[in-house]
């Protein structure tokens, strides 16, 4: 656990928060939110509960999630560090449940027909023969967001504990357990941290999630629901980085059914299914270890009354795979050379009774084009580089020299041509506040920053208060400019904007942009930016190299903007942080065999991982975790070396790679990979 004992989070929590870039906001509002004690509206709240969802683990290590019913009062709250519940938990000999004094445990308390929560995590102080008592380490409330509104009642159909006792926990989740979970719009969720200590950090955590009906999906022993956006805490998916193992327990109220089970619970990184799946900021998958089905199980069922207005924005799995394939035919009916490397295209539907989507403006459009070659699909996504207009979606694309759709799209399509084209996507928007907003891009970078200028512009002019913006861009010279005149008329129309570009390689006669715009020799750097910018309560942000990226960010860092003031987006991977001293170098370009494909590809840094660049080419391949834990993905690598960006923490066979994390090494031309 980590040793900042200021800090209300254990370290894998932090760890997670960073790498959202939010670890310095959630300190800041989270400060006293975690409390020692319980509150007295906490201990009021308890005593009314109906039932309690407790988190506890089994002498296997592996925590389970179960859930005590009773009578309003049958939780007690002696004192502020106390709760007792009179009630002992039924099913500890079936899970085979650790529940003995001084060990940890954590509960939730939901009221379900208010979607009012709070938590609890402790200690078990004593257990008799019909209670038992916490001791409070962590006392903190919840949002009521994805919570199903239900009244309960005690059930006539419940059967007796002695009717369970003869079953027998399973590796498989029967086919009844399968659907229930397929239907299910709530599940508990009990996560651990790999150590218990006497630290209060360190524990079990129990939580809800909520979702419309199809929102968890089953696939052979492995289960997967969507994390959608919640209070930033993240003392689930942090106790899933720091140990992995859950227990889940999912109810089906209006029968009183239900599944428990445990696993071995992974983050999935994937801004594919993010994209695909309306409202989730990534996906949990469990492997599940154990599991049991009981019917007429719970003591108290109801039938639902609302689902959860949070919810209206969120999608489901079948949606999710619909949407993989929803994607429609766009004709170019405009392609403009921006630059010498940077041409625009403009894409109407097809079916004129298709109208274009709402986006907004930072978010990227999926596409697809046929590659004659090779004979297959490629699909890229590309940054939308205006604001939403009815007749056109426009991309402004960089022709890469090895960068196969950006040289079809350049060299082989025209106007008039057809290529297929998904919904706009994206998390890089402009944050809905009042700071001044500063626009900082490299070279093809500028692309969502123009279109949220545009943005900016609409919204500026549909208000009294007006933000100010900064749009500040750098680039080689004026031929390597684009969208210089919009700029210029933008500044000349609009007081509240100042535009800045700074050149990093001018010729005598290239000096000067139209009037209304302030140049520079050199590049946007924190020098530059202390001249221009009087740094106040501004918001930034980056979209360009990485390098231009890593060092604007620390830059900026070290002045003393917050990192919740940064926000930023790279065109592929990318890190924010320079973190060479874990990486090894890989190719600068490599030639690709995939033997059993009998397809030769060419890879370069942009294309990502090997298994990213399959994909991007049609080739199916084996996955699961996409971080090199699991091995799902290994294939057998008969010619070259790779290179991983950290070390995987599945080894696989000596003449194997992890397509997931592998990349092409320095050293090597020429890979030849049985795929």
């Amino acid at each position: 656990m980590s040793d900042n004992k200021k800090s209300q989070f254990h370290s894998a929590e932090i760890a997670i928060q960073e790498k959202l870039g939010i670890a310095d906001m959630v300190a800041k509002y989270s400060e006293g939110f975690v409390r020692p004690a319980m509150p007295e509206q906490h201990r009021d709240f308890f005593n009314k509960l109906i039932s309690i969802i407790m988190g506890a683990v089994d002498r296997n290590g592996y925590p389970w999630t179960l859930p005590l019913f009773g009578d309003p009062g049958f939780i007690q709250s002696p004192d502020e560090k106390t709760l007792s519940i009179q009630k002992l938990p039924d099913l500890v000999k079936i899970l085979d449940l650790d529940f003995t004094v001084n060990k940890k445990i954590g509960l939730l308390g939901i009221e379900l027909h208010t979607r009012r929560r709070n938590r609890m995590n402790g200690i078990i102080s004593s257990i008799d023969d019909e209670q038992f008592s916490v001791s409070v380490e962590q006392s903190f409330g919840n949002c009521p967001q994805y919570i199903q509104k239900r009244q309960l009642d005690w059930s006539e159909n419940r059967k007796a504990i002695s009717e369970y006792n003869s079953l027998a926990l399973s590796s498989d989740l029967s086919e009844a357990a399968k659907t229930l979970i397929s239907n299910a719009d709530t599940f508990f969720i009990a996560s651990r941290t790999k150590q218990f200590t006497s630290d209060e950090r360190c524990g079990i955590d129990a939580s809800h999630r909520g979702g419309k009906p199809g929102f968890v999906k089953v696939e052979g022993s492995t289960l997967y629901f969507p994390d959608f956006s919640g209070n930033r805490f993240f003392n689930t998916l942090g106790n899933i980085k720091s140990d992995g193992r859950v227990g889940i327990y999912v109810p089906d109220f209006s029968t009183g059914n239900a599944v428990f089970l445990c696993g071995d619970a992974e983050i999935i990184w994937d801004e594919e299914i993010e994209h695909k799946f309306a409202g989730a900021e990534r996906v949990i998958s469990v492997n599940i270890r154990k599991s049991i089905y009981l019917e007429n199980y719970l003591e108290k069922v109801g039938e639902l009354v609302e689902m959860s207005p949070s919810l209206d924005s969120t999608g489901t799995w079948s949606t999710a795979d619909e949407k993989t394939d929803r994607q429609l035919q766009y004709q170019i009916i405009d392609k403009q050379k921006e630059s010498e490397q940077i041409s625009s295209f403009y894409l109407a539907p097809v079916d004129k009774t298709k109208n274009i989507n709402q986006y907004t403006p930072g978010q990227f459009l999926p596409i697809s084009v046929f590659d004659k070659t090779n004979n297959i699909m490629l699909r890229r996504a590309y940054t939308l580089s205006r604001a939403h207009k009815k007749d056109a979606y426009r991309i402004s694309v960089k022709r890469e020299e090895h960068g196969l759709v950006s040289r079809i799209l350049h060299d082989e399509l025209k106007i008039g041509d057809v290529i297929d084209a998904g919904e706009p996507n994206g998390q890089f928007t402009i944050a809905k506040n009042n700071h001044t907003v500063v626009l900082l891009s490299g070279g093809v970078g500028i692309t969502p920053m123009f279109a949220m200028l545009e943005g900016l512009v609409i919204e500026n002019e549909n208000q009294e208060d007006k933000k100010d913006v900064w749009f500040i861009h750098s680039t080689a010279n004026a031929e390597s400019m684009i969208f210089s005149n919009e700029l210029s008329t933008m500044s000349k129309c609009y007081s509240w904007l100042n535009v800045h570009i700074a050149y990093s390689r001018i010729r005598p006669i290239e000096w000067g942009l139209p009037e209304n715009i302030s140049v520079s020799k050199g590049r946007v750097n924190i020098t530059l930016l202390k001249e221009l910018l009087p740094f106040d309560q501004y918001d930034f942000y980056l979209c360009g190299s990485e390098g231009f990226m890593r060092s604007i960010y620390s830059d900026l860092i070290n002045t003393g903007v917050s990192k919740s003031n940064i926000y930023y987006e790279f065109f592929g991977q990318g890190s924010i942080t320079d973190d060479k001293a874990n990486k090894q170098d890989v190719a600068e370009k490599a030639t690709v065999h995939l033997t059993k494909s009998d397809m030769t590809l060419e890879w370069t840094p942009s294309d990502g991982t090997l298994l990213e660049l399959a994909k991007q080419n049609g080739v199916k391949a084996m996955f699961s975790c996409r971080v090199g834990n699991c091995g799902s993905c290994a294939c057998k690598l008969s010619a070259g070396e790779v290179a991983y960006s950290s070390p995987p923490s599945y080894t696989p066979n000596k003449d194997e790679i992890l397509l997931c994390s592998a990349r092409p090494s320095a050293n090597t031309t020429v890979l030849k990979i049985d795929l």
